[in-house]
């Protein structure tokens, strides 16, 4: 996979380049609304990213001689112009900056779906790197999703030297951190997201929790208040930066449905839904599931996870199994003894023992960890985030958090 950023100053053209982009396939793409200059002062920020897309609709002379200097520092990106006028000295002009290839507006899919697939070949042959990226979706409150994601981040981590990075994007109380260390957080995400302009490598390094050496977590905001001030368009710049400088990227998206959470779906490998084998489990389950297709999520994307389970719940069990029209994936039992003794030490399970929990956890990352060495999945999903998050499924989302 490709990663790709997009950049204008017009956030309507954004938008549809953006749109036009997610129908042409399986990338992942990060949006920056203004000009070059935000970019120059982000320093080694563009490393990261395949493809530079520009935007020339709405800059002028001055502007595209800037962007053309990004262009010439970071020569392994493939530099793509959409221009309203692609006549012979916009080419050369373009060529000279350069650019790989100049487009003309209003974008034909057929163009620019051509144009990623050339630098999509040439993106295979400079890094075969892939990320895979997880997130952990409550079905319903308090069913143990932030726990779940932060043991299974830090197993993963222990698994041949792979980079891990735990994302707490729960919304409500963000406390994934504390569940695995007991290190303060440098920074949290409406920090960061306060001061995303100085969003480089170096910044974005001091910003995390760094458990171990494979292993760092993006703490969350803490409460709702806080998480109020995490802006979408800025998360969407810190997890374009971070995604591709680890192996693994676990999120931990708690309950809540909006265009916050959705970037981090939007960017998954798998979505894992935790739930317990409960009637109102099932209830909230079958909602949760019905709101992601409707998102545009493919069902093959989706994983069932059953935590804390016993005995005694065979029978809802198999009841889920037929609303759902799917059988878990992972069953975690329930072990609140061993669970509570990690919890209040602020460690993994793996250390309080090679318990129940800690088998199963150790069996989720195995699982994903094999995933990650085999050919990615086509992924259905053909629009972009905003453009999905409108009517009826925003409406459908905002129940869920209700549930």
């Amino acid at each position: 996979m490709i990663d790709i950023l997009t950049l204008s100053t017009d956030p309507a053209r954004l938008a549809q380049i953006m749109n036009l982009v997610g129908e042409c396939g399986n990338y992942r793409t990060t949006r920056v609304c203004g000009d070059a200059s935000v970019l120059l002062e982000r320093g080694d920020s563009l490393d990261l990213f395949d493809m530079l897309i520009v935007d020339a609709g709405s800059i002028d002379a001055g502007s595209l001689d800037a962007t053309g200097r990004l262009c010439r520092e970071h020569k392994h990106l493939t530099c793509i112009l959409v221009a309203p006028d692609a006549s012979q000295h916009t080419l050369i002009a373009a060529m000279r900056a350069g650019f790989r290839d100049v487009l003309s507006w209003p974008l034909e899919r057929h163009s620019l779906e051509e144009a990623l697939l050339r630098a999509q070949t040439q993106h295979s042959q400079r890094n075969a790197r892939e990320t895979q990226v997880v997130s952990f979706v409550s079905c319903k409150g308090g069913v143990g999703t932030s726990f779940i994601a932060s043991n299974v981040a830090h197993a993963l981590s222990n698994q041949r030297g792979k980079r891990v990075l735990l994302v707490d994007l729960c919304q409500l109380f963000g406390d994934a951190a504390f569940l695995v260390t007991d290190e303060t957080p440098p920074s949290t995400l409406p920090q960061m997201c306060a001061e995303v302009e100085r969003m480089d490598g170096a910044f974005f390094g001091a910003c995390v929790v760094h458990v171990s050496d494979s292993f760092d977590i993006l703490a969350g905001a803490g409460d709702p208040v806080k998480a109020a001030d995490i802006q979408a368009e800025r998360l969407e710049w810190i997890l374009g930066l971070a995604v591709p400088r680890y192996d693994f990227v676990i999120v931990d998206v708690g309950q809540t449905l909006n265009p916050l959470s959705i970037l981090a779906l939007d960017r998954s490998t798998q979505i894992q839904l935790v739930l317990q084998a409960t009637m109102p489990g099932v209830r909230a389950a079958r909602r949760l599931q019905e709101i992601l297709v409707s998102l545009g999520y493919a069902p093959t994307q989706m994983r069932l996870l059953l935590n804390r389970y016993t005995r005694h719940d065979e029978r809802t069990r198999a009841a889920l199994e037929q609303v759902l029209g799917m059988r878990p994936n992972h069953v975690i039992p329930d072990d609140p003894r061993a669970v509570l003794a990690a919890v209040n030490q602020g460690m993994p399970i793996a250390r309080a023992g090679n318990g129940h929990v800690a088998r199963a956890v150790q069996e989720i990352a195995a699982q994903i960890a094999g995933n990650a060495d085999a050919p990615r999945r086509e992924q259905t999903r053909s629009r972009s985030l905003f453009a999905r998050l409108r009517g009826d499924v925003v409406q459908a989302g905002a129940h869920h958090v209700a549930s």
